[in-house]
């Protein structure tokens, strides 16, 4: 009998651990694994865009003088519309500031329907009496097709040919004119409704035919004409667009290099950094082994361009958020990396295993630190 115990606790003692249950990472915490990398390169990308890429390309590329030389251009456009009475200003702090001078333009507008102001403040009528509408439509017709808010009456014109502000309108927004009157909220509400529903509608329309027929300022001051300044605006417009798309490029590229390549190349065992805060390990998914070094490669490669949809927003710190949602090569970079990610995160939803295209596309399976010692200590490499 002791002979029998003896022989059966070796037998016990050879075949310990020979058999495992392996769980794979669970899908939410595979999913984590994904995005806590991402958030790393990204926060890794940023920085380095905004502490030293960004500056670099700047200073190289005489960004200072450029951006001094297009505030330049953009005044000068300004000043050809001045000359021209097709924008106004209130004085000489409001100049350049277009949203203001707009709101005062519209104003005066106003004041020649409401209060019988100068027709010189009619901006259209001053525009449209010296140039063609390129569709060669009239300035009544171009009424008529802006007016939704069935403000003027068509059939009864002026001595400058405009139409006539029905009453309604004009005793609603004639308060507006006198210093001692308030308007009523019907009042403030026709006022808000006419200056984007109708007067800058008619004022990007004019603008489009400026820059079809071109406009140059009576006494010859700024010398270049509006299509020439605009031209230069544009140019400037796209050097920043250009200097974007560089700047997050390379940043992005040094933040994947260093997180999906070098640091799992200098851990032992293959690991991202939030695989070592996870405590994770990828590994084949036939032999359990770590991961040679050219597949830990092929997996950086795969991440990388699953992280593609953060470069749309590395220059946000640098610009503003709608100059970035404008430029057409980052956005269609965050389409195409966006649907590639979404793709990634149906498929380990889907697969029994929680795996996502990069483990299928290397064959391999993410495993917690515990269960792949149980592994180990199965095939006897641990004691």
């Amino acid at each position: 009998f002791a002979v029998k115990m003896s022989e059966m606790e070796e037998n016990a003692k050879t075949n310990r651990g020979t058999t495992v249950d392996v769980l794979p990472l669970g899908k939410w915490k595979r999913i984590l694994l994904f995005l806590g990398d991402f958030f790393i390169v990204f926060i890794a990308a940023i920085f380095l865009s905004n502490i030293a890429v960004y500056p670099i390309i700047k200073s190289a590329t005489g960004y200072d003088v450029k951006e001094s030389n297009d505030v330049s251009h953009q005044q000068d456009r300004f000043q050809i519309l001045y000359d021209n009475d097709l924008l106004f200003y209130e004085s000489a702090e409001t100049k350049n500031n277009i949203e203001e001078n707009l709101s005062y333009t519209f104003d005066r507008f106003l004041s020649y329907y409401v209060v019988e102001g100068p027709v010189g403040d009619e901006i259209f009528h001053t525009y449209y009496s010296c140039y063609p509408n390129k569709d060669n439509q009239t300035l009544i017709e171009l009424y008529e097709r802006y007016d939704n808010l069935h403000m003027f009456d068509f059939e009864s014109l002026d001595a400058n040919g405009l139409p006539a502000l029905k009453a309604e309108f004009k005793g609603q927004l004639a308060p507006y004119f006198d210093p001692k009157d308030e308007m009523s909220e019907t009042g403030k509400h026709y006022y808000d409704d006419i200056f984007p529903h109708f007067f800058l509608s008619m004022f990007y329309t004019m603008i489009d035919d400026v820059k079809a027929n071109d406009l140059v300022s009576p006494d010859g001051t700024p010398s270049r004409s509006y299509d020439d300044l605009t031209s230069l605006i544009d140019g400037f417009d796209q050097y920043k667009q250009n200097m974007a798309i560089i700047a997050s490029s390379v940043s992005f590229s040094i933040a994947c290099i260093l997180i999906y390549f070098v640091y799992p190349q200098v851990n032992k065992t293959g690991r991202t950094p939030s695989q070592s805060m996870l405590r994770v390990d990828r590994v084949d998914k036939s032999s359990f082994t770590i991961m040679k070094r050219w597949v830990r490669v092929l997996i950086g490669i795969y991440q990388s361009v699953f992280s593609i949809p953060m470069l749309l927003f590395l220059p946000i710190p640098t610009v503003s958020v709608n100059y970035v949602f404008s430029i057409a090569p980052l956005f269609g970079l965050f389409i195409t990396g966006a649907v590639l990610l979404i793709a990634d995160m149906i498929v380990v939803l889907a697969d029994k295993y929680n795996r996502g295209m990069t483990e299928l596309f290397t064959h391999s399976v993410c495993l917690k630190e515990e269960s792949l010692d149980e592994i180990y200590k199965a095939k006897g490499h641990y004691v």
